[in-house]
């Protein structure tokens, strides 16, 4: 077998709740001469036609090699320079897993089966609520909110902070007293609607100071949240390990973060209880497992990051099956009508989890048709 083409496709999947300009899933197919097509998602809702021009440099390096055998090479061939950008990572991502769902379509294996097998038959999904609730108030994050719950998910994630469109650039400034009871009203409300019993994640996306992070997190105590995740930048592994010793919530974090390095200092650091890396900008599959594995020796679990599409979420879901760290898995609740006419309805959610695929390679069937009916093109 012989990789033929690799090609790009992006989706305008509507306008992001909570910032400026689009939210859109960039997804990477890698034809063969045997007619398996695999796919991939690196995603960045930004630079997808940086991320784009990297695939099509990389391109001659795969077309006419067996996938079968690209997976480590391709990440040695290009992450291997310590000056490999974001972009780059992405691009490898996204091919990556595309590599991943032709191994186990070959084989006539899930990916699950091919990565040593699931601990668990059920990936449990908290939801990101941001996608279907654009104005952020109180009340209407509320109601999404209790409408996840009775759709049977255990988890709900809001941005209780601002974000945006709301933020000043480059605010480096305490929050305002209107700004900290905003905060507050959207957290009480929430949990007013769901209830003592499901968890309560909160993303405060980098918009808060250090000392602010201390006093909102002892402020909001009487709302058991679940975790607190990026208060502020990661930069600073001992500035995030201070907070972590003073609040009562999990610490999450590592989004953004792509070389192993900076995940090694804050796991050092004792900076977090939760690590968040994500599949489509760390490096794909093997590169989330590997960090996966690091945490486990320092204790921390994992919980990947999933503002994704549908084949971003499918690789997700397999990493999180065999993982003995994982916690729970991110879903954009409500986001995109149409976000089942990629993968032709074979994205199963059932009572806020996922059922463990069982289909060979990432377990979903990708319609290249559908995509491009919603691509930027279109």
């Amino acid at each position: 077998m012989q990789i033929t083409d690799i090609q790009t496709v992006v989706v305008d999947a509507a306008k992001a709740a909570l910032g400026t300009g689009r939210r859109t899933w960039m997804f990477v197919e890698v034809h063969t001469d045997e007619g398996i097509l695999g796919i991939g998602e690196c995603s960045q809702s930004r630079l997808d036609d940086a991320v784009a021009l990297a695939i099509e440099e990389m391109k001659p390096w795969y077309v006419g090699k067996d996938p079968l055998g690209l997976i480590e090479p391709s990440r040695r061939q290009f992450l291997a320079n310590t000056f490999a950008a974001r972009i780059r990572y992405a691009a490898v991502s996204g091919i990556e897993q595309a590599l991943w769902d032709i191994a186990g379509k070959a084989v006539g294996q899930p990916v699950h089966v091919l990565l040593g097998g699931a601990v668990r038959d059920r990936i449990q999904l908290y939801a990101n609520l941001s996608q279907a609730t654009p104005s952020r108030s109180p009340e209407d994050l509320a109601e999404t909110a209790a409408r996840a719950v009775a759709d049977g998910f255990k988890g709900v994630k809001i941005y209780p902070f601002p974000q945006g469109p709301e933020v000043a650039p480059n605010r480096g400034t305490a929050l305002t007293n209107d700004e900290r009871d905003l905060a507050e009203a959207r957290i009480k409300a929430v949990r007013e609607a769901i209830g003592p019993d499901i968890a309560l994640h909160t993303d405060w996306a980098w918009t808060v100071t250090p000392p602010d992070a201390a006093q909102m997190a002892e402020r909001l105590r009487p709302y058991n949240l679940f975790w607190i995740e990026e208060p502020f930048a990661t930069d600073d592994p001992e500035e995030f390990a201070a907070l972590r010793r003073q609040i009562t919530p999990r610490m999450a974090g590592g989004e953004q973060l792509s070389t192993i390095l900076p995940f090694r200092q804050l796991f050092e650091a004792r900076a977090l209880d939760v690590v968040m890396p994500d599949v489509k900008w760390i490096g794909g599959i093997s590169a989330f497992r590997e960090i996966a594995h690091l945490a486990a020796a320092y204790d921390v679990e994992v919980s990947p990051h999933n503002m994704s599409g549908p084949v971003a979420t499918a690789s997700s879901v397999h990493l999180s099956a065999v993982l003995g760290n994982f916690l729970t898995l991110e879903y954009g609740y409500a986001g995109v009508p149409w976000r089942d006419e990629l993968v032709a309805g074979t994205e199963i959610v059932e009572h806020g989890e996922i059922p463990l695929p069982t289909a060979p390679g990432l377990g979903i069937t990708w319609d290249p048709a559908a995509a491009r009916r919603h691509s930027l093109d279109a």
